[in-house]
Formats: C-alpha cells, structure tokens, sequence
C-alpha cells in the first residue's frame, strides 16, 4: 500500500533543505518540537496536566501527568522519541493527551535528558529513576489503583523495554525496578543498533528517519561504547524474553525500523508470550506528528487508541 499522502507530503517538505543531521543541534529540536504543534494530532482540552519534577542526585527530572475524564482505568510511563538526541514534553503534548483521552489511561510523560551533552546510559538512568518515583508515589499523584505499565516510541520505546524486560543490569548495575511494569507499549521501536536490515537499506531515504539521522543519533547516544555494552540493551540480541510482560507492538511499513520491529513480535510470539501487533502498511516513521492535515493518519491514530483503550478495559474485567 502507498505511504498516507499527507505523510508523503511532509516528508518531501523535510527534506527539501539539508539533511537534518548536517542542522545546528538547537535548530534540530527546534524543528522536532515544533512539529507536534504545527503538524500533530489536534490539541485535546479535556485531559488535566500536572507538571512535576523528580529528583535524581543532583538533577531534576521533569515529568508530566496527563489525566483523562473520568476514572482511569491503567497508567502508562511514557518516553518520548527522537534517538535519544532531540524530544521533549512539548514534542510529544499533542499526542499524550489524546493518548490519555482516547484510551481512559494516565500518561505520565518523562523529560529525560539528552545526548550528545548526556551520552549513555543517562536515559536509561533518568528512565528508571522516573519509573520507580511514580510507581512508589502512585497514591500521592492519585493514580488510582490500575496497573503501571510502560510506552514510548522509536528510542523511548527501547528505554521502556529495557525497563520492563530488565535489561539494564549492565548499564546500571546494582540498581532495581521498584516494581515490574504490568505492561509495554512500543510505537515503532528501536530494538537493533546495527542498522542492517532490509528496511533500513530500503527507506533509510527520503523520509523522516533517514539512514544518515539515524547515525548521527547513535553517534551521538553510543559513540564511544563498546558493542558489548550495546547489545545489553539491543532487544535483538536477547537471548531469553521470559521476563516480557503484556506487550502492544505498533509498526510502519515505511520505517527503517519496521523489520527490527516486526523480528521482536516474532520472537514474543514464538516464546508464546501475550502481544498485539499492529502493522500500518501505509505509514512511516513518526508519523504521529503528521496528523493534523490528514484525515487518514488520524484513522491510523484512532486504530492504535482503539487497541490500547480495548486491552484497557480487559484489564479492569480480569
């Protein structure tokens, strides 16, 4: 199926001028936080936001509460994407709040910070730092009694699996999970560092992640690093899933990421672990920034919430 013209159309318009890779970094984040608010999913007002800062040393971490009407049924930690490199709560506003809306849940979004001024493991690091402070304030943030589980997409997707999987033994040793996450939502995650696959020789052109950004973000995350380290954190390479809870995988067709993502659903299935997998044979890489303009976008949108918020509701039922 052809890519969702309205995504096709952006997608040209960003790669118009230089390559993102080759912008000043500020110029970089910049543009991606813009894109949300100029592009994303239409502002929802009816879900409540809190703004928090968590302590990590001698650090803050800001983190964000988005609540929907009525009763939430679950939680969900959520860490944005953008390589490690660029992101922020305001890159991805739009698209927590209709998260919240659409599928009863509270988002609690997670500002961690950024490479290349904070190289690996500090994501990780401010990743499990958030995780354990919301889950041991739960009652105090009036979460409610629903389960915690974990999200994010493309590299906030792999430091959600990472936390939910506990795979950070070698990046963070001695440290723990104050609670396993009941769950894990992965938006067309980054599970393999080697970027070598079909999809990624195939579309690494002419879209939003490009073969050159996607380098220059792992540059700028895990330059340096040895490739042992790296594979502790690559879902690719795990050699035993078991500790996988409830998983949600979404992925692109028009992905560099779409076979890594599509090879993880594979290996849950065949460990007969429980996942739901969505395939979007019509989107690329980020296209939940790219709503606004295109009623079909919106429809994939509304196909991943409907998921969400049924699994959701399955969980209340048990």
């Amino acid at each position: 199926m052809k890519l969702i013209a309205g995504q096709r159309m952006l997608c040209k318009l960003t790669n118009l001028g230089p390559s993102m890779d080759k912008l000043p970094l500020a110029n970089i984040r910049r543009l991606y936080d813009l894109f949300d608010s100029l592009f994303g999913i239409p502002r929802d007002k009816s879900v409540q936001t809190r703004d928090i800062s968590v302590p990590n040393g001698s650090h803050t971490i800001p983190i964000r509460i988005y609540r929907p009407q009525g009763v939430a049924s679950l939680s969900m930690v959520y860490f944005h994407g953008g390589g490690y490199v660029i992101g922020s709560l305001a890159s991805h506003d739009n698209f927590c709040r209709k998260l919240a809306s659409q599928t009863q849940m509270n988002i609690i979004a997670v500002d961690y910070r950024l490479a290349p001024e904070n190289k690996y493991p500090t994501a990780l690091d401010d990743g499990l730092v958030a995780w354990n402070w919301i889950v041991d304030n739960a009652d105090s943030l009036q979460l409610g009694s629903g389960e915690i589980g974990v999200g994010g997409d493309s590299a906030g997707g792999n430091i959600a699996a990472v936390l939910a999987m506990q795979l950070f033994s070698m990046s963070l040793p001695n440290r723990a999970l104050s609670a396993i996450p009941a769950f894990q939502f992965l938006l067309y995650p980054l599970v393999d560092f080697r970027y070598q696959s079909e999809s990624f020789q195939r579309y690494g052109k002419g879209l939003l992640l490009t073969e050159p950004l996607a380098h220059f973000f792992h540059e700028c995350y895990l330059g340096g690093i040895n490739q042992f380290e790296i594979e502790s954190i690559g879902l690719a390479f795990m050699d035993d899933i078991g500790k996988a809870p409830d998983t949600i995988v979404v992925t692109a067709e028009y992905d560099v990421l779409r076979d890594e993502g599509l090879d993880l659903v594979e290996k849950l299935q065949q460990a007969q672990l429980p996942v739901s997998h969505l395939h979007l044979d019509d989107c690329t890489h980020g296209f939940i920034a790219l709503a606004k303009f295109s009623r079909a976008t919106r429809y994939r949108l509304a196909e991943i919430f409907d998921m969400l918020a049924k699994y959701a509701a399955s969980k209340v039922t048990r």
